[in-house]
């Protein structure tokens, strides 16, 4: 009896060790398990940074590689191998100041300080017909103001200074016309002086309330706005048939008049 109870005792703390320890390793397991889920966004976030830096330094690496291939230090990604540093730094700074000065050049039509950066069509430079509108403008401080608008067709193959200079010598000489024209015409050809020029200029400079022209020392203020609104081809010059015209009239001139019998 006491044989079977002991046995029947050992079973039962057999039994409880076995569901003690199968308690703790399922506890264990559900940490590990709480665990590994915790540190997913940490390692998403790593892993992130990771190819991040890798993709930055690759960037570098390909920066650096331009730079240097520019530089004439090393040959060009396609294989094609660069002559010298000397050299390759020549011609591109050759290249650069070249594009920078037709950059310049064609930013420059519009007057002595103005740019092409609005759209608008300033090119000059064909030997087509070109229809153009332009103000002249007056730019002195506190007597801003911008003349009638006028059109002109210009078949010059030029620069925006040279149409400039052209356009305020001619606005100068049209002023200065008025002096010797009748009143009558006066209204027709002159350039009433703005309202707002109050004392300006002076006498010598108006005439009848036209503006005659002004002092030597505000004629740096003129400049020009201009926009080429169309072009159209010329006709070719017919210096054959004008010469072969010339040679028969001085044939007909040379010809001596037979008397009349």
């Amino acid at each position: 009896m006491e044989l079977a109870m002991e046995k029947m005792q050992s079973r039962g703390d057999h039994d409880g060790r076995s569901k003690g320890m199968n308690d703790d390793q399922g506890a264990n397991n559900m940490a590990q398990v709480v665990g590994r889920l915790l540190m997913l966004p940490v390692a998403s976030l790593i892993y992130g940074m990771d190819v991040l830096i890798k993709t930055m330094q690759e960037m570098q690496r390909i920066t650096n590689q331009g730079i240097r291939v520019l530089a004439g230090d090393e040959n060009r990604p396609d294989g094609v191998p660069v002559a010298n540093s000397a050299e390759a730094q020549t011609k591109t700074m050759n290249g650069l100041l070249t594009a920078e000065g037709t950059q310049n050049e064609e930013e420059k039509p519009l007057s002595y300080d103005n740019n092409n950066g609005d759209g608008l069509d300033k090119n000059l430079r064909d030997d087509m017909l070109k229809l153009v509108r332009y103000k002249i403008l007056f730019v002195k401080r506190e007597y801003e103001h911008a003349f009638p608008e006028q059109e002109d067709l210009v078949y010059d193959n030029m620069d925006g200074n040279s149409f400039t200079a052209w356009k305020v010598a001619e606005f100068i000489q049209e002023l200065a016309k008025v002096k010797n024209e009748k009143p009558e015409r006066r209204a027709r050809v002159g350039i009433l002086v703005p309202p707002k020029w109050k004392h300006y200029p002076s006498d010598d400079y108006i005439c009848d309330g036209y503006l005659t022209g002004f002092p030597p020392e505000d004629k740096k203020y003129l400049r020009v706005f201009y926009q080429v609104l169309e072009r159209y081809q010329r006709e070719k010059f017919r210096h054959d048939e004008r010469q072969i015209e010339v040679l028969e009239e001085i044939r007909d001139r040379m010809t001596p008049v037979k008397p009349d019998k």
